[in-house]
């Protein structure tokens, strides 16, 4: 085991901030002192601090949101992607929950989309693009194709509902988890300026693709979520 005196710089500053993250120094979801004071109160310099926060950040412990500093982790949203609960749902029984469509258009499928749906290339779908939130903490960017060749005024019906409910209760459809995929990612793009962290955050992809009874191709959900801000639980009674 080492010791401080063995202890690089950055891991002396690291395991200095741990302890104090779990003596309880700073509450969830407030603002770590500014990097200025921390390398002052820990002697050590900017690059040795900056490792330090990297580490943690990692680690789940701490979030970073871009031009704002640096944040203790709030508890993660536990989620089960193989359930059909919408996220409003399940996140306003484990907190203040929000969420925010940004856009909602019809577009022609491009060459893969007509392939991932097993239509003619130029069908049509309707793309939801939005975030949602718990505790007043964005934790997660979807981006989901509705098939509507197979539901033609799906957006009309849409309203604000779960796409769940709009497949049940609309149109009869109970849809099936035929996909799943998770995959570790770094943050880039869109994704990263909606959730406010910094560029190449660690976080988590997972698309899902949902089928009718016949196999015939409904949606494709497409979601990009901050590492530091879920849980994964699967259960496997979950898929019907």
């Amino acid at each position: 085991m080492k010791t401080e005196a063995t202890m690089t710089s950055a891991g002396v500053a690291r395991q200095a901030l741990q302890r104090a993250l779990q003596e309880q120094r700073w509450q969830a979801g407030e603002k770590l002192p500014p990097e200025r004071e921390l390398c002052e109160s820990l002697g050590v310099k900017r690059m040795s601090l900056r490792q330090a926060l990297l580490t943690l950040e990692n680690e789940g412990a701490i979030f970073r949101l871009d031009r704002r500093g640096w944040f203790v982790a709030q508890p993660r949203y536990v989620y089960d992607p193989l359930s059909h609960v919408s996220f409003e749902r399940a996140a306003r029984e484990q907190g203040d929950a929000s969420w925010q469509d940004l856009e909602q258009e019809t577009i022609a499928a491009d060459a893969e989309q007509a392939l991932d749906f097993g239509i003619e290339p130029g069908g049509p779908l309707l793309r939801v693009f939005g975030w949602g939130a718990l505790n007043g903490h964005r934790i997660f960017v979807h981006d989901v194709l509705i098939n509507l060749q197979l539901a033609p005024d799906y957006t009309a019906r849409l309203d604000g509902r779960s796409f769940t409910e709009v497949w049940e209760q609309e149109f009869d459809i109970r849809p099936q988890l035929a996909n799943l995929m998770v995959r570790p990612v770094r943050l880039e793009g869109m994704p990263q300026q909606l959730l406010g962290c910094s560029s190449g955050a660690p976080g988590l992809y997972i698309r899902r693709i949902r089928t009718d009874e016949g196999g015939r191709v409904l949606q494709i959900d497409r979601e990009f979520w901050r590492f530091e801000g879920l849980e994964l639980h699967l259960s496997p009674e979950s898929i019907v």
